[in-house]
């Protein structure tokens, strides 16, 4: 396996697209719940408009992974601002200065085929050096296992462990060499 894991673009819209698609795949929330105020009023399909109109607009979104050329991995980091629920949230509460430049990870999706084979890990490294290379300073996570969260699509302590990140008062933080936090 030969895994890479390269940021959401304009030009890789159909490969996100037909990973949504895939049988198994989050078609029905396109990451949508935490990036609009009235997701829950949305349907599949106008989430991944809107999803499609912020990847076009060069609105960073997350990261693919690929196996060999083929998408086969999500995970959605991106700044914390683009996520508008995440302003009120009380599970998720901001811990950093506004002024600094801070990601967050939200969700992860790796096709059936490609489970347990370090997919997740290779999203999660490749989304970090994405955060990093646009500035990111903190770049925090939420895993379903230590966050106090259901929600298993977050991710596990040891996906986060495994890119570098330590826990930090229930939540899982990654510091840039260049941040001074």
């Amino acid at each position: 396996m030969s895994l890479e894991a390269v940021p959401v673009t304009a030009e890789r819209w159909d490969d996100m697209a037909r990973l949504f698609s895939a049988r198994g795949a989050p078609h029905y929330c396109w990451c949508g719940p935490y990036r609009y105020a009235r997701a829950h009023e949305m349907t599949a399909d106008a989430k991944r408009v809107a999803l499609r109109d912020l990847v076009s607009g060069a609105t960073p979104v997350g990261v693919l992974a690929y196996d060999g050329g083929a998408p086969v991995g999500w995970c959605s980091i991106a700044p914390r601002e683009t996520y508008v629920k995440l302003a009120r949230s009380r599970t998720m509460p901001r811990q950093t200065p506004v002024a600094t430049p801070t990601w967050t990870v939200l969700c992860f999706f790796v096709q059936r085929s490609h489970r347990g084979r370090g997919v997740s890990v290779a999203l999660l490294r490749g989304g970090v050096g994405y955060a990093v290379a646009q500035g990111a300073a903190i770049i925090e996570g939420y895993p379903h296992d230590t966050a106090g969260i259901s929600s298993t699509h977050r991710g596990h302590s040891s996906v986060f462990r495994a890119a570098g990140f330590r826990r930090e008062a229930g939540r899982w933080v990654y510091k840039a060499a260049t941040s001074r936090i």
